[in-house]
């Protein structure tokens, strides 16, 4: 399918796990895509990848806890391709410690990354979503996490994301009237480069076990979900939050709590 023919994409965090697998998807569908990452080499492997395979990429290196480096994907859009139609938003700091361990420039270093970036993002792209011949999309990665239950050591992160939630929601009402749909994805466990760094499979999948659909969720799940919200198919949805976590919202957390020791 080519449901992007022409458009132009901003994937931030598109260096590695879901961000990669959204911006390859992207591209497949005929996008043209700008890779926000990090780490250089990471974010040149994507443009490279999508390139080989016959698509139009740019990179745009930067932390999102940086204020010019928000800045400066957005114009890296603009100025390569002249316009901006969708932005998904993946990039994302996680700290795991009690929050009475926790120190306070990790902390900020948490709030500049997932709460800042939200307010910078949506500022700096609104002109050119506006512009969007078929209206912009901006669309959020949170965590099913967020509002739905509790993991250890992740309330600052788990709060961060449910400030995303009620951003997101409240921003859907402002940019509607300029033709800009808001919405966010709450992925679940998703066997990406993250959770591989912090879970092995054998833990991931006892902790799967009591899910409806009992083990984690891919990156490409996450992009499914992020096309289908991007897509003309998605043009009456707005302001909402797609859980995409495979029904881990209703199995029981013992279990979680248990396999975390």
């Amino acid at each position: 399918m080519n449901r992007f023919e022409g458009k132009v994409v901003l994937v931030t965090g598109a260096g590695r796990g879901m961000g990669r697998a959204i911006a390859l998807r992207f591209s497949a569908e005929g996008a043209r895509v700008v890779v926000s990452a990090r780490t250089p080499e990471r974010g040149e492997s994507v443009v490279n990848e999508i390139r080989a395979a016959g698509g139009q990429a740019a990179l745009a290196v930067g932390d999102v806890a940086d204020r010019e480096a928000i800045r400066a994907s957005v114009g890296t859009a603009t100025r390569e391709f002249g316009r901006l139609d969708i932005v998904v938003h993946c990039a994302a700091e996680s700290a795991h410690a009690r929050v009475v361990d926790m120190d306070e420039s990790t902390f900020d270093k948490l709030i500049r990354s997932n709460v800042h970036s939200l307010f910078w993002l949506a500022r700096d792209a609104h002109p050119a979503l506006a512009q969007a011949p078929d209206g912009g999309r901006l669309i959020y990665i949170s965590s099913g996490s967020a509002n739905r239950n509790f993991i250890p050591g992740l309330i600052p992160y788990m709060s961060t994301k449910a400030y995303m939630n009620a951003f997101a929601r409240g921003l859907a009402m402002e940019l509607g009237r300029d033709n800009i749909r808001v919405n966010v994805v709450e992925p679940g466990m998703v066997a990406s480069d993250r959770m591989r760094e912090h879970l092995s499979e054998d833990v991931a999948m006892k902790i799967a076990r009591p899910f409806p659909i009992p083990r984690p969720g891919s990156s490409d799940e996450i992009a499914d979900a992020v096309l289908f919200l991007a897509s003309a198919q998605a043009n009456y949805i707005t302001g909402t939050s797609l859980l995409v976590d495979g029904g881990a919202s209703m199995a029981p957390l013992g279990n979680l709590e248990q396999a975390l020791g």
